[in-house]
């Protein structure tokens, strides 16, 4: 590789860790003070004026109760994750976001109407959708997706409160 390359690579790629570590701190510190669903609610407003997907909200906070920080951090990276996806891949003009907590079981949905996934569901291995499966994994969770082609992708995790 071109050594000016190499050059150029070395502070885009500390910037880059930089960037993580202030985004992970962020994501930990309005868990904390605002919670799981203001926290999303603040997110995808920030990820609208960003990318101009058009969102539509719903939370169902049926529980009472705070998530464990770990078990909220999870749920939030999840659904980051599947909005992340749809802002590189879905080419999606709308997303909905449904969060339902309940005393058993905490679900996020994320629905957009971007190009979807074709006619087979994305394999395991599949980068982002990989990343969500783990996650929902670690705590005996169910991830399922589900797309066709033009006709948007849905992304839906519910992990059971123990």
């Amino acid at each position: 590789m071109n050594p000016k390359v190499n050059r150029a690579r070395d502070p885009l790629d500390r910037a880059s860790g930089w960037a993580r570590q202030i985004s992970a701190e962020l994501r930990s510190v309005l868990l904390d003070t605002l919670g799981l669903p203001a926290t999303i609610e603040w997110h995808v407003r920030q990820f609208q004026k960003r990318t101009g997907v058009v969102y539509e909200l719903t939370v169902n906070d049926a529980a009472g109760f705070d998530l464990p920080e770990d078990y909220a951090a999870t749920i939030f990276d999840i659904y980051n994750e599947a909005l992340s996806n749809v802002a590189r891949h879905a080419g999606a003009s709308r997303v909905a976001i449904a969060l339902t907590i309940t005393a058993r079981e905490v679900t996020v949905v994320v629905r957009d109407d971007g190009i979807g996934l074709g006619h087979e569901a994305p394999a395991s291995g599949a980068g982002g959708i990989a990343a969500i499966r783990a996650r929902s994994q670690t705590y005996n969770g169910l991830c399922e997706v589900a797309g066709a082609r033009n006709a948007g992708t849905t992304v839906r995790v519910s992990l059971p409160i123990a």
